[in-house]
């Protein structure tokens, strides 16, 4: 009998969901209307990753691309294979302030498949759905949310304070 490669082996998962049944995302489907819509917006002037593929190309060829991507896409989530070249990446180091000669000075940037970034955007979009269209997220979420940004939160928090304070109510904050 032969033992199963490491990237075959799918672990069990014990699901956090105790609400309705029809809450749980069991499943992602990959339409190729969404991978173009994910096309459509990709800018002339990001560079590519290890595969080489630039976006002025991509953006090109989205039409002939769009259906063998969402394939790819699907693949990828029923087999949970990530496709190699997807997780490797071009580090390159970007110059920030002072001087040059000084490696603190640098940020490292990442640059990975545009085609892996453009997967990583339809499953965050189709779980986003879900998890909104559901209300598992609660209003006070902002974070990585359409909409959301830190000054509605530190809006919302200076509300709640002023409204408190405004009705001799006790409020502690820890920050």
């Amino acid at each position: 009998m032969q033992k199963p490669s490491l990237y075959c082996i799918k672990p069990h998962i014990e699901y956090a969901n105790k609400g309705q049944e029809s809450d749980k995302l069991l499943d992602i489907q990959i339409e190729s209307g969404k991978v173009k819509k994910v096309l459509d917006k990709l800018r002339c002037d990001k560079a590519g990753g290890t595969d080489e593929l630039s976006s002025r190309l991509l953006i090109e060829l989205k039409e002939v691309i769009c259906y063998p991507v969402t394939k790819i896409i699907s693949e990828f989530l029923c087999t949970g294979i990530v496709p190699a070249d997807w997780k490797t990446a071009n580090v390159t180091p970007i110059f920030k302030i002072g001087s040059r000669q000084r490696v603190e000075n640098y940020r490292p940037v990442s640059l990975t498949s545009l085609i892996g970034k453009a997967c990583e955007t339809v499953i965050r979009d189709a779980i986003l759905n879900h998890l909104e269209r559901h209300r598992l997220i609660v209003d006070s979420q902002y974070g990585f949310r359409k909409g959301g940004s830190c000054l509605g939160n530190l809006l919302q928090f200076f509300d709640a304070v002023t409204s408190g304070l405004d009705n001799n109510e006790c409020i502690d904050v820890v920050y």
